[in-house]
């Protein structure tokens, strides 16, 4: 599979229909509610329904390709958000990266102090939601999933030895930069072709 392939546009049921790139129902035969967030490169959706009326459930769906790029459906209680959540391969090969947010809920300590002396006379721990990215790797051949880090991808890259002396040699500080390189180098030397 080339770099810039174009899967046909449609809803994948499973894994083995993605590898095939034979979706179960063409976006012809299809309607959805659905919000696209290009910059966050997310598909946002509330339903999907065939034409005629049946409404498909979200969960039965693996991923969707819209427009030539795929979107693999992330699961509810990554996400905790009340649409479904499909997140773009914005790698595709043997390795595929996607990324996506969650909310994460913390306690937080405030504190309440006196006006004049700047001095605090109480404090308590507030919940607070904070916003994270959530860096993933796909193994297009069997469905894996794994967090992006560079001990996961010394692991999944183990059969081209260079390269994983790389990965572990890498300084933790150039990690964000140099790991995705690095899933394209193994992408261009050990390709994925369609089943």
């Amino acid at each position: 599979m080339k770099p810039n392939y174009n899967f046909k546009d449609g809803i994948y049921p499973n894994l083995a229909a993605f590898q095939a790139d034979k979706p179960q129902y063409s976006m012809f035969n299809v309607e959805f509610s659905a919000v696209v967030n290009e910059e966050k490169k997310v598909v946002q959706v509330e339903w999907i329904r065939h034409k005629r009326g049946d409404t498909l459930r979200l969960d039965s769906i693996w991923g969707i390709c819209w427009r030539g790029r795929p979107y693999i459906r992330i699961p509810a209680d990554s996400v905790k958000r009340k649409l479904a959540i499909f997140a773009e391969l914005q790698v595709i090969g043997n390795i595929c990266l996607f990324n996506y947010e969650t909310e994460v809920e913390k306690l937080v300590e405030i504190k309440a102090y006196f006006p004049e002396t700047g001095i605090p006379f109480r404090k308590g721990k507030v919940r607070n939601t904070e916003t994270l990215i959530k860096e993933k790797m796909l193994r297009l051949e069997n469905g894996e999933w794994a967090t992006l880090n560079q001990q996961n991808l010394a692991q999944w890259v183990a059969d081209y030895p260079d390269l994983q002396k790389a990965v572990k040699a890498l300084a933790p500080d150039r990690t964000a930069e140099l790991l995705p390189r690095m899933v394209l180098t193994y992408n261009e030397r050990n390709p994925f072709y369609l089943k």
